[in-house]
C-alpha cells in the first residue's frame, strides 16, 4: 500500500473546497524560509537542521519535504530570499534617484542601515554564509551578481557627483570603495549586537560624515539647511519611488477629514472615507458617542461599507464577497467574527478627523473652529481627476504670501492658516458668478474668508455663507484626484441661499482653473522646460512643505509633524 503524503493542513483544506492551493503553498514556504533565517541566525549554516527549523516554525518535519528537496535547498532558498529583498528594497529605489546623486547616496545610507534590511537577525545570516567555508560557494553563486550591481551603483553615483561638483582631482573608485567599506564595517557591528543596543542614528551619522569629508558642500550642515528652503527637483513630480514613500510615510500617518459632526446627527448614522492608506467608517452609537473603524474586509482589503453615508441598524457587517462576519466589538455569539480595528478619531470644532497612526498631530485653526457651526451638505461635486502631481496643487495653495510667516510655527501642528479679503476666495475668478457673489457679500455683516491647510493634502476654506473641504488623492506619479465637499448654513438667510448656489458654481470653476494650471505645470516639468524653481515670494508654509517632501527624498525622515 502506498504511504499517504504528509500534506499541510491548509493545502488539504484548499483542495477539499476546490480553492487554488498556490497562495497557501507560497505562504507556508515563506513561513519555513523565515524560520530558517531565524535558525541560521542562532546556529549558523552547519548546525542548522530541519528539526531546528520546524521547531521554530511550529510545523512537522515531514512537511519540509513537500516544499524543499533537501536541507541544502532550504538554506539556498533563504539566502535567495534575502538577496531578492536587498535588490527590491535598496537597489531599485536608489537607482530610481541616480539622476540626483546626493539624494540617492543619502537614501542608500538610510536603507542600508535601516531595520528592514539590517536587522541583527538578517545581517548575521549574511555573514554566516560568507564566513563559513562550506557555504562560501553558495554565497558567491547567489549574491555575487547582486554585490557587483551594488558596487557598480555606488561607483556610478560617486562619479556623477564628481562630475556635478567638477572635482576632477578626486579618485571615484577609491571614494566608492571607502564608502562601501564604511557601510560594511557598520553592518558587521550589527551582527554582534542585540537589536536594542544598535544605535542606527549614530551609524548613519558616521556614514554621512565620510561623505561630508569628501563632498562638504553637498553633505555638510549648510547644504541641509539650504535644502529646507529650496524648491523640489523637477523629478519629484513624477517619481514612482517617491510616490510610494509619500503614501507610506505621509498619508499613512496623516489626519484625514471624513466630514462634519453635523453630517451624522443620530444614533446609527455613519460616514465613510476612502483615502490613501486609510479606509474609515465613523459611526455614532446609541449613546451619541462617535467611533472610527477600519472599513475593510479581513479576507481581502475591499470596503465593507461602500455608501458614503447612511444608517447601520446592526453592528455586524457581513462581507458580501466572502461571507465573513465583522463586528464593531467582541461578540460571544460570533466567536469567528473579525473585530474591526479602531482608528483614532479627533473632533476639532465640528470637523471629524481620522488617523491610523498615533503620530497624527493635533489640529487647530480658524476655519477648523468654524466647522463647529451648523452646516448642511450641498449636493455632491463629482471628483475631478487631474493629470498633475498632487504636490503641484498644494504649492498653488501655499504660494500665497499671506499665510503664516514663521515656518516653525506654521508647520508645528502641520496646520497653517490665512485670512483673505472678505469678498475673495483663494483666487480672484472674474466670472459672472464671481462678480454676482461679490455684490451679494456686501449685504452681509463684515466677515473674513479663512483658509486652513492640513498637511499633506487638505484645505478647509470658510467663506461667506459657505464652508468647503478639499482633499487631494494621489492616483499615480503625475496624477491625482480632487475631492470637494461644500456646505451652507443650516438656517440660511435669503442671501445665504443665493451665495450657496454661487459658491457651488465657483467651486467647480475653481477646480477647472486649478486643474488646467496644474496640468500645464506638470507637462512643463516633464518636458524639461524649466526646473521647479522657488516661487519669487514663497510663503513660510510652502518652504516647510518642500522640506517635508525633501526629507522623504533624502531619507532623513522626521516623525510626522516635526518641523525643521
Amino acid at each position: 500500500m502506498t504511504e499517504p503524503l504528509d500534506l499541510p493542513a491548509d493545502l488539504l483544506t484548499a483542495e477539499s473546497t476546490g480553492q487554488r492551493p498556490r497562495a497557501a503553498h507560497a505562504r507556508q514556504r515563506q513561513h519555513l524560509i523565515d524560520a530558517c533565517i531565524s535558525a541560521l541566525h542562532v546556529h549558523g549554516p552547519s548546525n542548522t537542521t530541519v528539526e531546528k527549523v520546524v521547531a521554530i516554525a511550529g510545523m512537522s518535519p515531514g512537511i519540509v519535504r513537500f516544499y524543499f528537496a533537501s536541507k541544502a535547498a532550504m538554506l539556498v532558498a533563504s539566502l535567495e530570499h534575502l538577496s531578492r529583498e536587498f535588490e527590491e528594497q535598496l537597489l531599485l529605489p536608489v537607482a530610481a534617484l541616480k539622476h540626483t546623486p546626493v539624494l540617492a547616496l543619502t537614501r542608500l545610507v538610510e536603507l542600508y542601515l535601516g531595520p528592514e534590511l539590517a536587522s541583527t537577525r538578517k545581517v548575521s545570516v549574511w555573514y554566516s554564509f560568507w564566513g563559513e567555508a562550506s557555504s562560501r560557494q553558495e554565497y558567491y553563486d547567489i549574491c555575487g551578481k547582486r554585490d557587483a550591481r551594488f558596487e557598480a551603483l555606488v561607483g556610478e553615483l560617486i562619479k556623477a557627483l564628481i562630475v556635478d561638483t567638477r572635482s576632477v582631482h578626486l579618485d571615484a573608485d577609491g571614494i566608492a570603495l571607502g564608502f562601501i567599506g564604511v557601510l560594511e564595517i557598520l553592518w558587521q557591528g550589527y551582527a554582534f549586537q542585540s537589536e536594542q543596543a544598535i544605535d542606527r542614528a549614530a551609524a548613519k551619522r558616521r556614514c554621512m560624515a565620510y561623505l561630508n569629508s569628501v563632498f562638504p558642500d553637498q553633505f555638510g550642515l549648510s547644504a541641509r539647511s539650504q535644502a529646507t528652503h529650496s524648491a523640489l527637483p523637477a523629478s519629484a513630480y513624477s517619481n514612482a519611488a517617491l510616490f510610494a514613500l509619500e503614501r507610506s510615510e505621509l498619508y499613512a500617518h496623516a489626519s484625514h477629514c471624513v466630514g462634519l459632526n453635523s453630517d451624522i446627527p443620530s444614533a446609527g448614522d455613519y460616514l465613510t472615507l476612502d483615502a490613501p492608506m486609510t479606509r474609515a467608517l465613523v459611526l455614532r452609537d446609541a449613546n451619541g458617542a462617535l467611533h472610527a473603524y477600519a472599513n475593510h474586509c479581513a479576507v481581502r482589503p475591499h470596503a465593507l461599507v461602500t455608501a458614503r453615508h447612511g444608517k447601520l441598524t446592526d453592528h455586524t457587517l457581513l462581507c458580501p464577497s466572502h461571507g465573513h462576519a465583522h463586528t464593531l466589538a467582541t461578540d460571544p455569539r460570533l466567536p469567528n467574527a473579525t473585530v474591526l480595528r479602531p482608528l483614532m478619531l479627533n473632533v476639532v470644532g465640528g470637523l471629524l478627523l481620522v488617523s491610523s497612526s498615533e503620530q497624527a498631530p493635533p489640529l487647530a485653526g480658524a476655519a477648523l473652529a468654524a466647522a463647529s457651526r451648523e452646516w448642511t451638505l450641498l449636493p455632491a461635486i463629482p471628483d475631478v481627476e487631474i493629470a498633475a502631481d498632487w504636490k503641484v496643487l498644494v504649492e498653488g495653495w501655499l504660494a500665497n504670501d499671506e499665510w503664516s510667516a514663521d515656518p516653525r510655527s506654521a508647520m508645528a501642528a502641520m496646520t497653517v492658516n490665512t485670512v483673505l479679503d472678505s469678498t475673495s476666495s483663494r483666487m480672484q475668478l472674474r466670472s459672472f458668478s464671481a462678480k454676482r457673489r461679490e455684490s451679494l457679500v456686501k449685504h452681509l455683516e463684515p466677515s473674513e474668508t479663512y483658509c486652513s491647510f492640513i498637511a499633506p493634502n487638505q484645505l478647509i476654506e470658510l467663506m461667506p455663507a459657505g464652508l468647503s473641504i478639499t482633499q487631494l488623492l494621489p492616483v499615480a506619479p503625475g496624477r491625482c484626484r480632487v475631492r470637494t465637499w461644500l456646505y451652507r448654513p443650516t438656517t440660511p438667510t435669503r442671501y445665504d441661499r443665493a451665495l450657496a448656489y454661487l459658491n457651488r458654481r465657483l467651486q467647480r470653476q475653481q477646480l477647472a482653473h486649478d486643474g488646467a494650471l496644474a496640468e500645464s505645470i506638470q507637462q512643463g516639468l516633464e518636458a524639461g522646460l524649466g526646473a521647479a524653481s522657488a516661487y519669487s515670494r514663497s510663503s513660510a508654509p510652502l518652504m516647510a512643505f518642500h522640506h517635508m517632501i525633501s526629507t522623504l527624498i533624502t531619507g532623513s525622515r522626521r516623525p510626522f509633524g516635526e518641523t525643521p
